[in-house]
């Protein structure tokens, strides 16, 4: 895997939302400039471009307001968002299962208690 700047994994994502830095920028609580320091970096007098380093609250608004993958951002994973499929419990499966756990329960306490008092007579 290619090594690649946060800058350019900042990018990335704003391509894929399809947005612009400005939307992009407005969504996260930050101005366009500062996107565009992120991204593109000022031109240098030697030609090189010097680009800003997203700080904390950034990257936190990223990773919050559009479900990024943390990993993603710092060049540890592929995958761009958080999988939702993962994240998601399903309480309806879970309820059900603690019913049917409890019902269970209940039928070993009657049996239990039915063995036990056959067993004292």
């Amino acid at each position: 895997m290619d090594s690649m700047d946060i800058h350019k994994r900042v990018k990335e994502i704003i391509e894929e939302l399809d947005l612009s830095n400005n939307s992009f920028a407005a969504k996260i609580g930050v101005t366009s400039t500062t996107i565009d320091s992120i991204t593109g970096g000022r031109l240098q007098p030697d030609g090189s471009r010097k680009r800003t380093k997203p700080g904390y609250d950034i990257l936190k608004n990223i990773i919050e307001i559009f479900d990024v993958n943390p990993y993603y951002l710092f060049d540890m994973s592929q995958q761009m968002f958080r999988d939702k499929e993962l994240e998601k419990i399903d309480l309806s499966a879970l309820t059900s299962d603690l019913d049917l756990i409890k019902k269970r329960l209940e039928k070993l306490e009657s049996t239990k208690t039915t063995n036990g008092s056959s067993l004292k007579t």
